[in-house]
């Protein structure tokens, strides 16, 4: 009995050219009627996914799932912003809250380009508009507008929101 098998060994200075990334807003508001809607933007090979979920007194609410053509030039793109912007790092912001009730928001993102992880995450109250002068916020939403203008020239109805009031 003959058996054969290959293995697939990556070349030396190769690069894999792999796109993978999931970003995810949240917006809400604590209080005794409290509510929220999360938002993820997943991109993936020719694709990129937007679903939309509700939690607390909107939690009845169907979730909403489009998906939407990834072409090559809006793939380079998201590449070149993610490059440009150093996305690929591993850093967060947790903005102290008041505690009473106020709308908050939260925004986060894993990456993977060339074989290379990148990961962040933002979260505090809306009202907090210092906190648009850090990096990381101004290099996140960056990315999230990015997604949005793709997503919305399929589909007019889809708008970015700022997370900022």
């Amino acid at each position: 009995m003959i058996c054969s098998f290959f293995v697939s060994i990556p070349v030396a200075g190769q690069v894999t050219r792999d796109l993978r990334l999931r970003v995810e807003l949240t917006t809400g508001e604590r209080s005794r009627d409290s509510s929220s809607q999360t938002t993820t933007i997943t991109v993936a090979p020719g694709a990129i996914v937007w679903e939309q979920t509700y939690g607390g007194r909107r939690g009845r609410t169907p979730p909403v799932r489009k998906e939407f053509k990834l072409s090559s030039a809006d793939r380079k793109k998201v590449e070149k912003l993610i490059k440009s912007r150093d996305l690929i790092v591993t850093d967060s912001i947790k903005l102290p809250r008041d505690t009473s009730t106020y709308e908050y928001f939260a925004v986060s993102f894993d990456l993977t380009l060339d074989g290379r992880k990148g990961a962040g995450s933002i979260e505090g109250p809306r009202t907090a508009v210092k906190v648009r002068e850090e990096k990381l916020y101004q290099d996140t939403v960056a990315l999230v507008k990015e997604l949005y203008q793709i997503i919305n020239r399929q589909d007019k109805s889809i708008l970015y929101e700022e997370l900022i009031l």
